[in-house]
């Protein structure tokens, strides 16, 4: 995911934070500061010695909110992994968190468990620390107090929220696998993503109505998100079948590593071509694209070589690869072309134009099957 950076890796998955974090952390120390600031006011707590700021410890709150979310998260990928399902990473960002599981599993039940294992660790980490504030000795510092409960509130609010059917959160993933166990998964998503839609219109209505903008961002995610999920199963249905031979170049125009960025940028004119990939040796070191190119400056392009500018991130894929494998990682990755390799040997090149092509020949192959 874009602006985020890795901060440390927990079971070998990578944790990140996306900068809309940043954005609302002050946002919920501010909120739960308010509200301790209430309850010293309105409560016996005011009778109690608070040593921190309250909007320090609403700070506080925050970040073990979202420590929360972490685990939550981590639950889903943990459990994913039992199933032979990886996690790219886990992203704590703007509403909570998100792990980038690869590919959920094709067995609905285990789809179900995975779904499930967020909020019920959620709930379970809720129950034992509003158990613990409710048993801490009076010595213990009202602060502390504090934020155990806070920390079990919110648990329990994040594992009820989480389960509600409002696809794709949990609840809705659970709702998809219930209902896929009695019909196809594309039915299944694209029933599970009405549900979505219209906990979003409840959501939206009940946010602009009670001035709760908040709840309008959240009902604005989860109808996008409800869309892009039934989008993305209709896409995978299509391109079922395809495997990435099928559509890949076969014949692919690459450069070396010590051509001028100039005679790349001539090269691209003549073979209408946007990206190559660079060779030392007649092996595939780095890609080289526009985008790269206009990082320097023109005056720089006769002088500076293409291995100065290329990307040695490679990112490569089968020629018996599942075409849909190929376009879920041109979009994750967000770029526009893949390399086919067998070992170390270049086989072909496939392009986010090669899959779209494919995809718009399976529609409308689709079409055609219904009109008939």
């Amino acid at each position: 995911m874009k602006s985020s950076f890795t901060i440390g890796h927990l079971f070998g998955i990578p944790v990140k934070i996306h900068v809309s974090l940043l954005i609302i952390l002050p946002f919920f120390a501010w909120a739960f500061g308010n509200n301790i600031v209430y309850l010293t006011e309105n409560t016996d707590i005011a009778r109690r010695q608070l040593l921190l700021n309250p909007y320090l410890l609403g700070f506080i709150m925050a970040v073990m909110l979202f420590i929360s979310i972490l685990i939550h998260e981590l639950a889903h990928s943990l459990v994913a992994r039992t199933k032979d399902v990886e996690t790219t990473d886990i992203t704590l960002m703007l509403f909570g968190g998100l792990a980038n599981i690869e590919e959920i599993s094709k067995d609905p039940k285990d789809e179900m468990k995975i779904a499930a294992s967020g909020p019920l660790t959620s709930l379970a980490l809720g129950l034992i620390f509003v158990f613990a504030a409710s048993l801490a000795p009076n010595f213990i510092l009202e602060d502390f107090r504090l934020i155990i409960l806070y920390t079990g509130q919110l648990n329990i609010f994040l594992a009820i929220f989480n389960l509600l059917p409002a696809f794709p959160s949990d609840g809705g993933r659970i709702l998809r696998a219930f209902i896929a166990q009695r019909t196809s998964f594309r039915r299944a998503t694209e029933i599970a993503s009405k549900f979505g839609k219209g906990f979003a219109l409840m959501f939206g209505i009940l946010g602009f109505m009670s001035g709760n903008f908040l709840l309008v961002f959240i009902a604005f995610f989860i109808y996008i998100g409800a869309a892009q999920e039934h989008q993305f199963s209709n896409i995978k249905s299509a391109l079922s079948n395809l495997k990435v031979k099928d559509l890949m170049t076969k014949e692919v125009k690459t450069v070396p590593v010590n051509m001028s960025v100039h005679r790349l940028i001539e090269k691209m004119f003549n073979d209408k071509h946007s990206g190559f990939p660079v060779l030392r040796d007649d092996k595939v070191v780095g890609i080289v694209t526009m985008e790269d190119a206009q990082k320097i400056n023109q005056e720089e392009y006769r002088n500076t070589p293409v291995q100065t500018i290329m990307n040695k991130e490679l990112h490569c894929v089968g020629e018996n690869d599942e075409l849909y494998e190929a376009f879920k990682l041109l979009f994750q990755k967000d770029i526009g072309r893949l390399l086919v390799m067998e070992g170390e040997e270049l086989k072909g090149i496939i392009t986010r134009s090669d899959v779209m092509t494919g995809l718009r020949v399976r529609q409308l192959e689709n079409i055609n099957k219904e009109e008939l």
